[in-house]
């Protein structure tokens, strides 16, 4: 029984009840076990009828749904432990109506042509620190908007093929921001000296493509103040050439 309880730290539970629940003499106890910490892999129509009466909802600690289009119509609300929330195929459509209110890390794969519309949904929920922000394209336009109350999100990860950040719009709704990564990052004729400043922002980890480093490090030094500790710069040119830089600041 001890390894089967250790199991449940490895894999999702719904597939862990698929394998069990016809096996293993009350299986769905074990999953109401206080110490039990569950991952969930499915929020679909199986996992809504079957698996979820059957467990304990505050065990739950992390959710995956891999298509928010075949999502079930459960409320991720209830959730209470959730700390790491992964959700695929997001849109400005099928966002969910309710969030874990202790939510601390949020990773979204954003439909391209959404991009912004999450982008600014997933900036206004509360108490997210962490949120990684996936898409093909990831180019915001030039934003000087502000939101209703600042992001409360402290560290700030873009992954995509193309990358344009807009450092405005996260100087007026990122106060708190204090780590920043992005890969493939573009566009140096758009960078803007004349910007604000990150009071927090410490750590810095951008792969930049056609951007001068030397232009880089200058703009980046010019909108942190004393805070920042790390600068790592990668300047990919060719499959052939790649130049990085790291700045330590101490």
């Amino acid at each position: 029984m001890d390894v089967l309880m250790e199991l449940f730290k490895y894999f999702y539970v719904d597939e862990l009840f698929y394998l069990f629940n016809d096996i293993i003499h009350q299986f769905p106890l074990l999953l109401k076990k206080e110490n039990v910490q569950l991952h969930v892999h499915h929020i679909d129509a199986y996992f809504r009828k079957h698996i979820l009466p059957n467990i304990e909802i505050n065990n739950v600690i992390s959710i995956r749904i891999k298509n928010m289009y075949h999502m079930a119509p459960v409320n991720l609300g209830q959730f209470n432990q959730v700390r790491l929330l992964i959700l695929h195929n997001v849109t400005g459509l099928n966002w969910p109506s309710h969030f874990p209110n202790n939510l601390k890390h949020l990773i979204i794969y954003a439909r391209s042509k959404d991009r912004e519309e999450v982008f600014t949904k997933a900036l206004c929920l509360d108490n997210i620190e962490k949120l990684e922000f996936n898409s093909t394209f990831l180019h915001f336009h030039d934003c000087h908007d502000i939101l209703v109350k600042p992001s409360t999100i402290k560290h700030l990860v873009f992954n995509s093929q193309r990358c344009f950040i807009d450092y405005q719009f996260l100087l007026n709704n990122m106060p708190y921001l204090q780590s920043l990564r992005s890969t493939n990052t573009y566009y140096p004729h758009r960078f803007n000296t004349n910007l604000g400043i990150f009071n927090y922002l410490h750590t810095i980890d951008l792969i930049c493509t056609h951007i001068d480093i030397d232009t880089m490090i200058f703009f980046l030094t010019n909108i942190v103040s004393n805070s920042l500790r790390r600068c790592r710069l990668i300047n990919i040119n060719s499959s052939l050439s790649t130049n990085i830089a790291y700045v330590l600041i101490s």
